[in-house]
């Protein structure tokens, strides 16, 4: 990971390729799988591993501040995955051109790393939100909150240990809201799709008998924790993730949320370390004269980036 920006080396290629194919913010798009071909011709890191990390910087349930401007099917955090990457265009986001222009030395840095972290990849260090570390290095303090996902969720697990520098285990949930004779899921944890959700929980409610003729049938279970009638995704591109729960009328909510957070992918588990106490990591970041991070607060201040 660089110094200046906190990318690995793949991104970093993906970054400098658009670039140089004229994809940047203010430019066209190009087909995705030019820039794999050229990647793969600069740095001999061929498309099977690249085609995911695109991906990865180009949509806003893996990272908070994607680098890359993706047209097409880049896949949905439903979990559809994207199309072929001949059949996706995409430019640098104003983000990612700040980030490789600080990678090219032309502005001061800037701190991708503090904010994405490498959970996105499967690392072990979490992201924090944007906003909370631009707004404390500006200020020169050394807290900038607990981990933020960027798909929303739940954060929980001895986080101060976490800052701390000590390795932690950390579970990451599903945002559950009470409505009236039902419960919603808005926000699942970072790398979980909607559709595994509603599977795991349709699946609890459900197990399969032996009926007459020694047929194997799909019935509800009849135990106490089958409170929850029924599950549908009602997610849409206007009112955002909506999964629904009908619940049991006069049913004791608190319980069924319980119920509901101890099933896979409701909740799951990640092992987190960050690689110095989050204090350390603000106060040592080197930032030259600011002017990269001034210029990322100033994006963070548009309505989209």
């Amino acid at each position: 990971m660089t110094a200046r920006t906190g990318l690995g080396p793949v991104e970093l290629a993906l970054l400098d390729a658009f670039d140089l194919l004229g994809a940047d913010a203010d430019g066209r798009r190009v087909r995705c799988s030019d820039v794999l071909t050229a990647v793969d011709q600069r740095h001999g890191i061929g498309p099977r591993y690249a085609w995911p990390v695109t991906v990865d910087l180009g949509v806003p349930w893996r990272v908070h501040l994607p680098l890359l401007d993706l047209y097409g099917n880049a896949g949905t955090q439903g979990g559809d995955p994207p199309a072929d990457a001949r059949y996706v265009e995409g430019r640098l986001s104003r983000v990612g051109a700040l980030a490789l222009a600080a990678e090219r030395g032309e502005i001061d840095p800037v701190p991708l790393g503090l904010i994405e972290g490498s959970l996105y990849r499967e690392g072990p260090v979490p992201p924090f939100a944007p906003h909370a570390v631009v707004g404390a290095l500006l200020a020169g303090r050394d807290d900038c909150g607990p981990p933020v996902l960027p798909t929303g969720g739940t954060v929980e697990g001895d986080l101060a240990a976490l800052l701390s520098g000590e390795p932690v285990r950390l579970r990451l949930g599903c945002t559950i809201r009470d409505e009236i004779e039902r419960l919603v899921i808005t926000e699942v944890p970072l790398g979980v799709d909607a559709d595994r959700v509603v599977e795991s929980i349709t699946n609890r409610l459900h197990r399969y008998e032996r009926g007459e003729g020694r047929a194997l049938a799909y019935v509800r279970r009849t135990d106490a924790d089958s409170a929850v009638l029924d599950v549908r995704d009602e997610s849409s591109a206007r009112d955002g993730m909506r999964i629904i729960l009908q619940i049991e009328r006069s049913t004791n909510v608190a319980r069924v949320v319980s119920w509901l957070l101890g099933i896979w992918p409701v909740t799951i588990e990640v092992d987190a370390r960050l690689p110095h106490p989050q204090p350390e990591r603000l106060a040592g970041w080197d930032r030259g004269d600011g002017g990269g991070l001034r210029a990322l607060a100033d994006l963070l201040r548009e309505p989209t980036i």
